[in-house]
């Protein structure tokens, strides 16, 4: 039997016999494919409804949520589908939006969001906007002067664990991040010294000095401040025969570490998501920038336009590969080229 040529007449009325574009997918394949690489997929689908999304179920879901960001992160199905079909902004209108509009983030405004935070590994996390604009303005050792040297994986710095109520006190020195180490101290697996007050709910933990001794200097400093804490009349709870003793002086993760684990990746949010101690370790370290020189940079405005999408497309093996460039699958979504773009994957 010859196979059955679709054209547009034959293809819309093949299509009348569906009301959702999945079952015209699955039941009729051969009128679905054609219809999508000849780009009527839209016109001889008008008529049919969504598989899931309705405007009105879309309404009743949204109300649920104040944040747009929230929204678009726990129902992303929702947000797509609101696009697609020009909702978005009668259902978001009641949304907050948390993206600061082009130009918001000055040297004076990146500078009051620094002050919110201790170190920049947490200005990093908690506000990229920010700390990207600092970083690409040259601005970011001024504005994070007050945070002190970060942990580079080879310096150490001193802390203290002391308790007044029972009058101890316990001296420690890390090259880790301060509060990782402080979480060691409080797990049940703790085999130091601090174990006798490490628990206890009025027990602080104190950070002494930024991260500047390297290994022959730590004996020096730890001793200092266990002296110190003596004088105060604190009971010192360490053996003060293995003060300056530490782990090797290596860095946990060096520049080859860091440069390889890099090369894995295309996008920074995808080494930042999928390696979080590496890409970390290479803030602190000062080689993000080097080892990221070869990722694709973030779009300028009006980068994606439809001849970009389409070539960006033909780059690509699977639709799921296309979808993961945000950019470029967004513009498709909102200009309702997603049909067309997909038919050069």
């Amino acid at each position: 039997m010859p196979k059955k040529k679709w054209f547009k007449n034959n293809i819309a009325a093949e299509a009348k016999k569906y009301t959702r574009r999945q079952k015209f997918k699955k039941g009729s394949p051969g009128a679905y494919k054609a219809a999508r690489l000849q780009n009527i997929l839209d016109e001889v689908c008008s008529h049919m409804g969504s598989d899931f999304w309705t405007k009105e179920k879309l309404l009743k879901v949204s109300q649920e949520y104040k944040s747009l960001k929230t929204f678009m992160s726990e129902q992303k199905g929702a947000y797509l589908y609101s696009i697609k079909n020009g909702y978005k902004d009668e259902i978001t209108k009641h949304m907050t939006r948390e993206i600061k509009p082009r130009g918001f983030w000055t040297k004076a405004n990146c500078q009051n969001e620094a002050r919110k935070f201790s170190n920049r590994t947490d200005f990093m996390r908690k506000s990229s906007g920010a700390y990207n604009s600092s970083l690409e303005n040259g601005w970011i050792d001024e504005i994070c002067s007050y945070m002190g040297s970060p942990a580079d994986g080879y310096h150490h710095c001193v802390y203290a664990i002391i308790n007044k109520k029972r009058n101890s006190a316990y001296i420690g020195v890390t090259k880790q991040l301060f509060n990782k180490r402080i979480k060691q101290h409080k797990s049940s697996d703790n085999t130091s010294n601090s174990k006798s007050i490490s628990l206890l709910k009025d027990t602080e933990f104190l950070k002494l000095t930024d991260y500047e001794f390297k290994k022959k200097d730590v004996k020096k400093s730890e001793t200092y401040w266990v002296n110190f804490y003596e004088n105060k009349g604190f009971v010192i709870l360490n053996d003060k025969k293995q003060l300056g003793r530490t782990g090797t002086s290596q860095r946990i993760y060096t520049d080859e570490i860091i440069l390889r684990e890099a090369k894995k990746y295309t996008k920074r949010v995808d080494f930042r998501n999928k390696s979080p101690k590496i890409y970390d370790a290479a803030i602190s370290q000062r080689l993000l920038d080097k080892a990221c020189s070869h990722m694709r940079g973030i779009a300028k405005k009006n980068t994606w336009t439809k001849e970009n999408c389409i070539a960006y497309a033909k780059q690509c093996s699977t639709k799921k590969e296309f979808r993961e460039n945000n950019g470029a699958y967004f513009a498709c979504m909102r200009n309702k080229w997603l049909d067309e773009v997909y038919s050069y994957i």
